[in-house]
């Protein structure tokens, strides 16, 4: 990612960075661009991807990670980010400090980038509770659905009939930017795809809708952080049940990320060193 940041020319519209540029280039989508804006972006840089640091520089200091590391069995990002920067200072092909300069600020980006990367990772692991994330959506789910149709929900508990639960429809809502003044629309429309697909005989999943299931796993992250206390991870003492919380979380970073025991660990340290310093991002994209 940062070599190729490296050879891409700043884009002239001033709203748009560098990072999603890339990103774009690489097929992902963004709010306000189109096929043609990309096809734009791409003639307005005719030599974009002739000048930067090289593949080979990458080869050499991913080869210096492997080098350096003797106990552990693999290597991480950190150390590889880390031989990047370092390389920097005696790299033979940059001509000024002014390029170094360069280098280091697009390094930094991408650190942020990997750190929003990893964040993200460890909040869907957290709220990967596939029962829970049913019943909150459910919650909700009854709640838009009384409030569309101008209803009462029964209490399960009490048995009473009671008036939509506004703040946790709210609390919900909020975690994907949805305003006040448009929250009848999103719900409305959450309601018409669950008539449609009940037309089809068709069960209505909340992964079927990117936006909702984004909205769940922020609201459950944020229920269920706090009981995890993730925090504790930086410390000399865990105790037991808070341990038996967190090597769930690391099976769930094994299980659906890809990471190995020992990265897992890394990365559930890196993040709970954030949270320690409240530092916390709530987006995940």
């Amino acid at each position: 990612m940062w070599a190729v940041l490296t050879r891409l020319e700043e884009p002239r519209k001033a709203q748009l960075t560098l990072m999603q540029k890339l990103k774009l280039y690489n097929g992902k989508t963004l709010p306000g661009f189109t096929e043609d804006n990309i096809k734009e972006l791409r003639q307005e840089a005719a030599r974009e991807g002739m000048e930067g640091i090289s593949p080979r520089y990458i080869q050499d200091k991913i080869s210096n990670a492997l080098v350096c590391v003797h106990e552990e069995p693999c290597v991480n990002p950190f150390m590889v980010l880390n031989e990047l920067e370092s390389g920097l200072k005696h790299h033979s092909l940059i001509n000024n400090e002014e390029q170094r300069q360069r280098y280091a600020e697009l390094l930094s980006v991408v650190k942020q980038e990997y750190e929003d990367i990893v964040k993200n990772e460890v909040q869907r692991a957290i709220a990967a509770d596939e029962e829970a994330l049913k019943r909150l959506c459910g919650n909700y789910i009854d709640n838009i659905k009384a409030y569309t149709q101008k209803e009462k929900v029964r209490n399960k508990y009490t048995g009473q009939d009671e008036e939509p639960d506004e703040r946790m429809m709210r609390s919900i809502e909020d975690k994907i930017d949805i305003p006040e003044s448009r929250k009848d629309d999103f719900r409305r429309e959450i309601m018409n795809y669950i008539g449609a697909l009940a037309i089809e005989n068709r069960q209505f999943d909340y992964r079927s809708n990117e936006r909702l299931q984004k909205a769940l796993e922020l609201k459950l992250f944020e229920d269920q952080k706090d009981s995890i206390k993730l925090a504790t991870l930086i410390s000399s003492v865990v105790d037991k049940e808070t341990q038996e919380k967190i090597d769930v979380v690391k099976a769930r970073m094994i299980k659906y990320y890809g990471y190995c025991d020992v990265c897992a660990t890394d990365v559930l340290n890196f993040v709970a060193s954030i949270f320690a310093r409240g530092d916390v991002k709530r987006d995940m994209e």
